[in-house]
């Protein structure tokens, strides 16, 4: 009998064999892989050089510098310096390779005891197909790998980018990947590859830092939450590669369905050693502060002797009464009652990095503290000082929404021999966040500014029942929603261990070894007489609440390269993965509090709880990749998996992968002109797939009181869940197919790439059988769902001159997915506010759904008549709507096209740059939920009072009110935003050497600076929670706010 705590695995005999023969194998061929090394002895010598780029002579630092075929390199400097020791004597070849630059070799004479010279000239380039790509069998070049890699440069930019998390960095900035962040400080980003394919296991991508699974889960509710992801500091990042989906993910196993962000961590580089420091100060604002919808009431005369307390426009209509007036109320844009003000944003860092040529270090630290734009009204911080008698209220109640962080990392790279190297790398995050009561909630800020009507104004002698004056606000005085907190601390450790070593020349064996630490505690509540009365809350509530999680990863493999041929190589890997998360939460709710108590432990009611959820994944795979000539490759691989999560009759999940890639342009026949640099075709197909949730395939019992003789009172167990043997991961199968183009001498570069993911197995709840149970479903593999589009990325340099230089990035993508099938007895499922959304076959998942009318005004008297009477009666009018009698497909909550224009533009010999972005996504319609409470619930928006506002939104307003439709108030949610603007110039070299700088550069940038779109809410982007299942609905909802900032980078 299993509580509580999640079920180990009960895996079945055969599915136990089958594992334990894989394994076998596993490690039986790398035993005989590494069984052969014989050290020989040689005379070794040293190489020096400096890498510049070609056509301006700059120095190129953090080029990886690596004598293929051993461990041995390093990176260059800050001056492009690098030094090789323990290099083998003869002609030795030495290869360089950096993300935006052209990898190049060249071949080196060295002798023992004469240091050798190996300068190189790397040539800038977007697209090179000789990159090296991080993949799960080690630095893979892009040409052999049949499937599109998003690749960013991070400390190359991040300088010079207006970017504070995270989600801010991947936004736009790689073809297929949309990212949805919410507007309030610290709240997460949900970020999405190539769309939506899972309606009930999320569809969030796995994260990797230095070769380390982590935490990246975005808390989900009723409000914005938020997101591990963007506990990382950007300014930590060296690069980011985005690998899309189970064809290019198939070797990540189980969980990699969704896409793979890996995230590679700044290194050392030998040479002296290198200070850098920053500083960043700005100011955060509402653009759409003075635009949020009034609340509005209509004035009238009473008629005959039927008073009423307000004249709505379907009453004018049928003369129930006449409006004397509309007046408007916004609590917002009076200074006496709005929360909205600026914030601030404060940014310090410092890294050190050098070393020497056998070991390189990089040591960073990096705070910030960030203010939101709510701030408590000056009339309610004097009123609450003056009932509670204090000089000064708490700075968490004045400024509900802050973020303090500290980032802190130390990376290590030693080389042990010439054929052996580790690398360590360590990461401490210590934060510590509030977030506001705030979106879906009823003593939300914004709801109680805008959820109210627009009669209550003073002039109704409107007040609480304390006699304090409302001032049109929906619960109650701002301060009092001001004063319960909502806040999260957090303190994480991230480590690695990463080890390779060559013992023969033709295999690399690799070793990861790492644990990401995450404890979180949470906070939230109020105090005695701290908040709104009424409510239940008024003598205290408090909820403190621990969690810790533990995220290990084990990776052990190897590589072995051999020359069939002079013309065919082949490379065969395999390798071992563990990976296991450990979730345990423990939490206290303590209402009815003494004076004075601050915590739970003095509450006169108390309740506790705990939980445990534990899963452990343990993986295989091989892979073979055939060479012919350099640029023909063939791949073929399988993972084996098995999880704990499976049911005990499921046998283990099996994911095939097979891709090709032709340089075809390498062809000795192949047309060679001025205009066509080089053109390579790919294409791949790979499987991966989701895990059920923990708990789904076990039958295990929870504890229950049970009531006996004389009312005594036992313990007892109940029925949890029925449990299935035979429930599988989600399978998704996924082809892609593609080329690879470059024009003009690396002037254009085209990417192209056609994608169709099927995942079939869906896990989908089953009705059952009642019972006396009480339960009613049981999670089955039965669904299956289609997602599938386009996707591009072109970058055009227009001018390159020394003095001025131009060119414009563009990303993009088009994307559909479908609910195929649900599966046989499964009723649709809604999902959404209001169930608005409709999951069933055929139609895309978490698409908006209602009844579609049309509306007519009969009388031309400029207002739409609501029905009145009894249906089927004599009396009854239809009034000018005619509605659908069923629920109808209206439109996607996901964009179907997403594009982003970056262009860049370097004056004065590349000292001036100015760079920005375009966003831009259409194709969806989300629901304004926000105008439909207003229009619904509180009574107050524009369409029930005021004429002037026109018939479209009077007939929202009556299609709601008299049928329950919704459909009036799905937005189309297209916009063009200038995402980012960023001016930076490199001070000349005699002010820098002033203060001590070898270079020092000064940076203005502007965040969400315009937008363009027909949407009539507050922002296209303001959003709700951070699930799919909301869509992008807008809930009395921050949006996306506006930030600049003024920032000094120096180099010492």
């Amino acid at each position: 009998m299993q509580f509580g705590r999640t079920p180990q695995v009960h895996a079945s005999t055969n599915r136990r064999a089958t594992f334990s023969r894989w394994s076998t194998r596993m490690v039986a061929a790398l035993t005989c892989l590494v069984a052969g090394q014989a050290a020989a002895a040689q005379t070794v010598g040293v190489i020096t050089g400096r890498v510049t780029e070609q056509g301006s002579g700059q120095p190129v630092a953090a080029v990886s510098v690596t004598i293929p075929g051993t461990t041995n390199g390093t990176l260059t400097g800050e001056d492009g310096r690098y030094t090789l020791r323990q290099v083998a004597s003869g002609n030795v070849v030495v290869s360089f390779t950096r993300i935006g630059f052209e990898a190049g070799r060249t071949t080196v004479a060295v002798q023992e005891g004469a240091p050798a010279t190996g300068d190189f000239q790397l040539k800038a380039a977007v697209l090179s197909l000789q990159a090296f790509v991080t993949t799960v069998t080690g630095p893979t070049r892009k040409i052999e790998l049949g499937t599109t890699t998003a690749q960013i440069a991070v400390a190359d930019r991040i300088a010079e980018l207006p970017v504070n998390t995270m989600g801010n960095l991947l936004s736009g900035r790689a073809a297929g990947v949309q990212v949805a962040s919410a507007g309030a400080t610290g709240a997460g980003s949900r970020i999405r590859i190539r769309g939506q394919s899972s309606l009930s296991m999320g569809n969030d991508p796995l994260i990797y830092v230095d070769g380390v699974r982590v935490i990246s889960n975005t808390a989900q509710g009723g409000g914005s939450g938020p997101s591990r992801f963007d506990d990382l500091a950007p300014s930590e990042i060296e690069s980011i590669e985005v690998i899309k989906g189970p064809s290019a993910a198939t070797l990540y196993g189980t969980e990699a369905a969704n896409g793979v962000i890996n995230i590679t961590t700044k290194k050392g580089k030998s040479g002296r050693t290198t200070w850098s420091v920053f500083t960043e100060n700005g100011v955060i604002s509402d653009p759409n502060k003075g635009d949020y919808p009034s609340l509005y009431y209509g004035w009238h005369t009473v008629n005959g002797a039927v008073p009423l307390t307000s004249c709505r426009l379907t009453q004018v209509a049928t003369n129930i009464c006449k409006q004397d007036s509309v007046s408007s109320n916004n609590p917002l844009n009076n200074a006496l009652t709005t929360p909205l003000g600026n914030g601030r944003r404060n940014n310090f860092g410092l890294q050190v990095s050098g070393g020497t040529d056998r070991v390189q270090f990089f040591v960073a630290g990096d705070g910030q503290e960030e203010i939101g734009v709510y701030r408590m009204p000056n009339l309610e911080i004097v009123r609450l000082k003056a009932e509670r008698g204090v000089s000064e209220l708490p700075d968490w109640q004045v400024r509900p929404n802050a973020l303090s962080r500290v980032n802190l990392r130390a990376n290590l790279t030693a080389q042990l021999s010439t054929n052996a190297n580790i690398q360590l790398s360590s990461g401490y995050v210590t934060s510590t966040q509030r977030l506001p009561q705030n979106e879906d909630n009823s003593q939300g800020l914004m709801v109680n500014a805008l959820g109210g009507t627009g009669g209550r104004t003073d002039s109704l002698g409107s007040r609480d029942s304390r006699g304090i004056r409302l001032y049109g606000q929906f619960a109650g005085p701002m301060g009092d929603v001001f004063s319960v907190q909502n806040r999260q601390d957090i303190q994480r450790f991230t480590n690695s261990l990463a080890a390779r070593w060559q013992p023969i020349d033709w295999l690399s064996t690799r070793a990861t070894a790492g644990l990401d630490l995450t404890n979180v505690t949470g906070f939230s509540g109020n105090y005695i007489n701290e908040s709104l009365p009424g409510n239940g809350r008024v003598n205290g509530s408090l909820t403190s609440a621990r969690t810790q999680i533990a995220q290990y990863t084990v990776d052990i493999g190897a590589t072995a390269s051999n020359k069939i041929s002079n013309s065919i190589g082949s490379k065969f890997s395999a390798g071992v993965q563990y990976f296991r998360n450990l979730n345990e939460q423990s939490s206290g709710t303590g209402t009815v509090l003494v004076a004075g108590c601050t915590t739970t432990s003095c509450a006169a009611n108390a309740t506790t709880s705990q939980s445990t959820n534990e899963s452990i994944t343990l993986g295989t795979y091989l892979e073979e990749v055939i060479s012919f000539g350099d640029r023909l490759f063939v791949t073929a691989a399988l993972r084996f998996d098995d999880n704990s999560a499976f049911g005990s009759s499921f046998n283990g999940a099996r994911y095939p992968k097979a891709a090709v890639s032709y340089a075809i342009s390498d062809e000795a026949w192949f047309p060679k002109n001025r205009v066509l640099d080089n053109l390579r075709l790919r294409s791949a197909y790979g499987a991966s797939g989701q895990a059920p949730g923990n708990n789904a395939a076990f039958r295990f019992y929870s504890a229950n009181s049970l009531t006996g003789p004389n009312s005594a009172i036992s313990a007892g167990a109940q029925l949890a869940a029925v449990g299935n043997p035979n429930l599988a991961p989600e399978f998704s199968a996924e082809y892609e197919g593609g080329f690879d183009l470059g024009l003009f001498g690396g002037a254009t570069n085209l990417e192209a790439t056609y994608f169709n993911k099927v995942t079939r197995d869906a896990l989908i709840d089953r009705d059952i059988a009642p019972s006396g149970t009480g339960l009613s479903s049981v999670t089955t593999n039965i669904g299956k769902t289609r997602n599938a589009g386009v996707e591009f990325v072109l970058n055009q340099r227009i001018l390159d001159r020394r003095n001025l230089a131009f060119n414009i990035n563009v990303t993009g993508s088009s994307t559909r997915n479908k609910l195929v099938t649900l599966g046989d007895g499964v009723s649709p499922i809604f999902t959404g506010n209001r169930t608005t959304q409709k999951n069933t076959s055929g139609y895309p998942l978490f698409g908006l759904w209602g009844r579609t009318y049309t509306y007519n005004d009969r009388n031309g008297d400029g207002i739409i008549q609501a029905p009145t009477g009894t249906v089927g009666a004599a009396n009854y009018d239809a009034g000018d709507l005619t509605i659908s009698d069923t629920a109808q497909f209206i439109a996607p909550t996901f964009p179907k096209l997403e594009v982003a224009i970056s262009p860049a533009l370097e004056l004065f010999d590349h000292k001036l740059r100015i760079n920005a972005q375009f966003d831009h996504k259409s194709g969806f319609r989300k629901l304004n939920n926000t105008l439909r409470h207003q229009c619904q619930g509180g009574a107050s928006c524009r369409g029930l009072f005021d004429k002037s506002v026109g018939l479209e939104a009077q007939a929202a307003a009556v299609a709601l009110n008299s049928y329950g439709a919704l459909t009036g108030f799905y937005d189309d949610g297209a916009f063009t935003r200038l995402r980012e603007l960023s001016v930076g110039y490199q001070m000349p070299d005699r002010l820098a050497r002033l203060v001590r700088a070898s270079r020092w550069n000064v940076v203005a940038t502007g965040r969400n600076l315009a937008v363009w779109t027909k949407y009539k809410g507050v922002d296209p982007e303001a959003t709700t929670g951070n699930s799919d299942a909301r869509g992008f609905e807008e809930f009395f909802s921050t949006p996306p706010l506006r930030t600049v900032t003024f920032r000094m980078n120096f180099t010492f």
